[in-house]
């Protein structure tokens, strides 16, 4: 049977995050507990999901956490659309970067830059940036630390954040459409939305994959994005970037479609 767009979602959202408690989804689809239990019935019986006392997560394996899993999906787009990334930042530059797994592949590709101050919102990336050589500046905002992906959270993260006017910021989301760029976590969503107004130039690192994916929480129109990296793009998508760069891991400049 064909999964209905609203569990294609929920799926989406738990590859990303891993579980998700029942009222959670059923809040954020603004559907009834019952509704959702029969989307969780149908994709349990195919295999696709496990369901605990109020909450649901994959059928994966465990002995991997979700942020350490998707590091390595589509790890060679990721790695090569990260050092596109890098070539176009500029010496000397100010970065404030999310706590998405490509931001951690620009950061591996960083550590092989000259000295940057960089901003971010994940230790994960904070970490890989001391252990490459540690030749950056490196800012961490205060906040609850998320265990799943070692991200900092908070309303004064964000505030805190708000205070600096970085040259780029750099993110990525879970999936885009002719709509924009979208996400499912609330928090996230806030920051980027914050953030995007504080930088120079804002630039999404997106892997061709996440254009087929469906998101729940609009972020920001493409209109609002300066800079595209990305495999490949949907033409629909490609011709909204005419007021910036669309950037492609085997281009050697800039290149406007």
């Amino acid at each position: 049977m064909a999964r209905s767009h609203r569990q294609e979602q929920i799926l989406a959202h738990l590859g990303a995050r891993g579980k998700a408690a029942i009222n959670f989804l059923a809040e954020e689809f603004e559907v009834s507990d019952e509704t959702i239990r029969r989307d969780l019935k149908s994709l349990s019986a195919e295999g696709l999901v496990e369901k605990f006392h109020g909450g649901v997560r994959l059928s994966l394996p465990r002995t991997e956490p979700p942020f350490e899993r998707r590091l390595h999906e589509n790890a060679a787009a990721k790695a090569a659309i990260a050092a596109r990334t890098a070539d176009h930042i500029r010496e000397g530059a100010t970065l404030l970067l999310d706590n998405s797994t490509t931001a951690c592949f620009l950061a591996q590709e960083l550590t092989r830059r000259e000295p940057m101050t960089i901003l971010t919102i994940s230790l994960e990336i904070a970490q890989i940036l001391n252990a490459g050589g540690g030749q950056h500046r490196v800012i961490l905002p205060g906040g609850e630390l998320r265990k799943a992906d070692r991200t900092l959270t908070g309303a004064g993260t964000i505030s805190y954040l708000s205070g600096f006017t970085p040259s780029y910021f750099v993110m990525s989301v879970v999936s885009g459409s002719p709509r924009g760029v979208q996400d499912f976590d609330l928090f996230e969503v806030e920051f980027k939305r914050a953030m995007l107004a504080r930088a120079d130039e804002t630039i999404v690192m997106m892997d061709s994959g996440k254009f087929s994916k469906s998101g729940l929480i609009h972020v920001c129109d493409w209109s609002e994005v300066d800079v595209l990296v990305t495999d490949a793009a949907p033409p629909e998508i490609a011709e909204q970037i005419d007021h910036g760069h669309l950037l492609t891991p085997a281009a050697a400049a800039q290149v406007t479609p």
